[in-house]
């Protein structure tokens, strides 16, 4: 793991009650490339928008289902659709994809299941809908692992304010100076910042725009990020 992040974990384990929020899409479910293609057929087919990778990195990537919807209609200037309409199509075709095959990794898995062990306090704040966290986690190991989730409906202002980390603190209880936040987006390491939280940024490539922001920085998750701060069981 490179040396700022575990930087970051060793000052986050010496904290009084240490907890872990996981961002949802990108992050601790591997679905980027499924909201891409959905997100890209649906602009394509109802606005007439062929959004390019780069597009959706730019403009789109780290806001609320809803944002991204009412983003796209300003940039192409379809003011006229239903943004509930089109955001219901999203939910029917994620819920499709990601029954055939889980986005949350085996790596993932094993992370979230050693944290559990430790009893580590551990949330989910994303700006995804609460049908669509649900979808995924109710067929994955972490499911019952994980006893917050502060989806979209829960806020009034998505990442990177940060009301929506906020809140998740609050409920698992915890003060925001002892949580770490694993995130994919600049919005939400914004947001966790924000909240006065530690943040890794997650990211195989990240774009410079996040490694502007992100205090440190993983390629993945896996369990590998707290084997230094936490034994691992069976090892």
């Amino acid at each position: 793991m490179p040396r700022l992040a575990r930087e970051v974990m060793s000052d986050w384990a010496a904290a009084e009650r240490p907890a872990v929020i996981f961002d949802f899409n990108g992050t601790l479910s591997d679905d980027e490339p499924i909201l891409f293609r959905i997100f890209s057929e649906l602009f394509d087919e109802h606005l007439n928008w062929a959004m390019t990778q780069q597009d959706y990195g730019r403009h789109l990537l780290g806001h609320s289902d809803r944002e991204i919807v009412e983003k796209a209609l300003e940039i192409t200037g379809a003011h006229g659709h239903d943004v509930d309409g089109l955001l219901a199509l999203r939910k029917r075709r994620y819920r499709e994809l990601v029954a055939d095959d889980n986005p949350i990794r085996s790596d993932t898995v094993r992370l979230v299941q050693v944290l559990a062990k430790h009893e580590v306090p551990l949330a989910i704040v994303t700006g995804a809908q609460r049908d669509d966290v649900s979808a995924v986690l109710d067929s994955s190991p972490v499911g019952e692992l994980i006893g917050v989730v502060v989806a979209e409906e829960d806020v009034t202002r998505g990442k990177p304010d940060p009301e929506g980390f906020l809140a998740g603190a609050a409920e698992l209880g915890c003060a925001a100076s002892s949580i770490v936040v694993f995130e994919d987006s600049v919005p939400g390491v914004r947001g966790a910042l924000a909240a006065g939280m530690r943040c890794i940024a997650v990211g195989v490539t990240p774009s410079e725009a996040l490694r502007a922001v992100a205090p440190a920085l993983i390629p993945r998750l896996s369990a590998e990020v707290v084997e230094h701060v936490l034994p691992l069981p069976g090892a």
